[in-house]
């Protein structure tokens, strides 16, 4: 009988043990999981949701596939804030951001890593992001790129129409629970072609009802939203409320002159906006330096709420 009791309080002792363990596995609030993975070779791919998103653009109805996910766990109070990454020129094809193999050319490897900084937190700092990757227009062919710096005005353009649209979604609940996302912290990123519709982000869509919702932006080869490679004139005076902006170019970039990015930096400085550079001796593309302590997550970071 003693040792049928002595099983029963080992058995309750395990039992016990087990519901603690996983009451803390799966509490609110706590990861279990990380949403990207390595494969061990180099290439990174993180889980997902995808739809197409259809939008009036022009008196024609129109869509672009938009791809986005949200950290695992609990969101913070008010929701989690959202970062947008805005790739650059690329086919209109199945390969996207948030799977990438180690041998992408330009190294947009980095983008998924980007990606899984944002949702999993690697360096523990507490601070997650809801990621969004809508595509660009199919513009020329099988060919996307944004709008930004190729229609004119802007606000003929389909991204002009686009934005407008998919940002009213997020907020009633078309890309699930507008609880989840805290529209009123938002984020922009973007490379190349993304990178100046990053910049867009300040100029066009950061009055209104969007007054102030940009909390910073990360430009990445690319500069001010309506320049365009060699062609590039900053205005002396930017938008009022233009968010804090870093900007990563490489000195050898023969697609994007590093010149210009500096025209824009040196516009923000002079302006008195808070801003940042950091420059590497590399071509047209991402390199490490979009990743870890010096990168696009640790600038969001620093205006996380």
């Amino acid at each position: 009988m003693k040792k049928i009791i002595k099983t029963m309080k080992c058995h309750s002792i395990k039992g016990t043990f087990l519901t603690v363990l996983l009451v803390y596995l799966f509490a609110p609030g706590i990861a279990v999981a990380d949403r990207c993975a390595d494969n061990g070779q180099g290439d990174w791919a993180c889980s997902h949701n995808s739809k197409v998103h259809y939008y009036w653009c022009n008196g024609y109805l129109v869509g672009r596939a938009v791809r986005w996910q949200i950290p695992e766990g609990t969101p913070p109070p008010g929701g989690w804030p959202v970062a947008f990454y805005y790739a650059g020129t690329q086919y209109n094809t199945s390969s996207h951001a948030f799977a990438r193999d180690a041998d992408e050319v330009l190294g947009l490897v980095y983008e998924t890593r980007m990606i899984h900084e944002l949702l999993d937190d690697p360096m523990a700092s507490g601070k997650q992001y809801a990621v969004f990757v809508p595509d660009p227009p199919a513009t020329s062919g099988y060919m996307q790129y944004w709008h930004t710096n190729v229609v004119y005005p802007y606000s003929a353009s389909c991204d002009y129409d686009f934005f407008n649209d998919f940002f009213d979604d997020i907020e009633n609940n078309q890309y699930g629970s507008s609880s989840l996302y805290n529209m009123d912290q938002r984020y922009a990123y973007g490379l190349s072609s993304g990178g100046y519709n990053t910049s867009r982000m300040a100029v066009t869509f950061n009055s209104g009802s969007m007054a102030d919702v940009w909390q910073s932006l990360a430009v990445i080869a690319a500069s001010y939203a309506t320049c365009a490679g060699w062609q590039c004139t900053v205005p002396n005076a930017l938008p009022a409320n233009h968010p804090p902006t870093k900007f990563w170019h490489g000195s050898q970039d023969s697609v994007v002159p590093i010149s210009t990015m500096r025209e824009y930096y040196d516009e923000l400085v002079e302006d008195g906006f808070t801003t940042e550079k950091l420059e590497g001796v590399y071509d047209h593309e991402l390199t490490s330096d979009v990743i870890g302590s010096f990168g696009v997550k640790a600038w969001f970071d620093q205006f996380w709420p």
